[in-house]
């Protein structure tokens, strides 16, 4: 039988000893800093693009909605409904066979809508609430006629209403608490003109062609401003 062999020396396997636990101290580290690297680094997917993302530090505030325009001012003074109530029976009489509104003047391409031939005056009627009262042939255009525009106009309206009327050279002049402004002439074709009148937030602008009762203007304003 063999003779067991002589065991190591101390100081011997204390080397050893060391050496074994320096490299599993060197696994340890190097699996922590590969933990480490798949944790924070690659990561799982959808981890990286998460962490990339910067974060809000606090709840955004609600951005506020640019704010409705205010509705325009109603103009203040009377507001007559219909045509109808423009006029008293006799007015309406003294047109004879014309008509009020006849189904013709309702187009648009009758050109006897407006109460006045001046572009700018018009161009505030197209804008503007109002009331169009023709009083025509009821079969169609013809060499008679005439126009009313009952028009509600803010005080602005109405100031740039009067400065294009005296611009016009129309005569102006007050009348019955507001402005009245007047023209006509006369030709071979006839005699036409134009009658304004502008009181309390109304415009009454009205346009003729061998057409128009005398005391007409007078009448509707009467109508209009009764009792006032």
């Amino acid at each position: 039988m063999t003779a067991p062999a002589p065991s190591a020396p101390p100081r011997a396997r204390r080397r050893l000893w060391f050496l074994l636990g320096a490299i599993g101290s060197a696994l340890v580290v190097t699996l922590v800093v590969l933990l480490i690297v798949w944790r924070g680094g690659a990561g799982l997917p959808g981890d990286a693009a998460a962490g990339a993302r910067p974060q809000p530090s606090k709840t955004p505030a609600p951005v506020a909605l640019a704010a409705a325009p205010a509705p325009a001012a109603t103009p203040a003074g009377p507001h007559p409904s219909t045509c109808g109530e423009l006029y008293s029976p006799a007015m309406v009489a003294a047109f004879g066979t014309a008509v009020l509104n006849p189904a013709w003047t309702e187009a648009a391409d009758s050109e006897v809508r407006h109460g006045t031939a001046d572009a700018e005056l018009s161009t505030v009627i197209d804008t503007a609430d109002k009331l169009t009262c023709v009083w025509g042939n009821p079969k169609g255009g013809s060499d008679s006629g005439l126009t009313t525009n009952l028009v509600w106009v803010t005080a602005e309206q109405s100031a740039a209403v009067k400065a294009r009327l005296a611009a016009a050279g129309m005569t102006c002049y007050e009348e019955l608490g507001g402005l009245r402004c007047v023209t006509e002439t006369s030709g071979d074709a006839g005699t036409s003109g134009e009658s304004h009148f502008v009181r309390d937030g109304i415009w009454l602008a009205t346009h003729y062609v061998n057409s128009g009762p005398d005391g007409y203007t007078h009448d509707i304003i009467a109508n209009v401003w009764a009792g006032a």
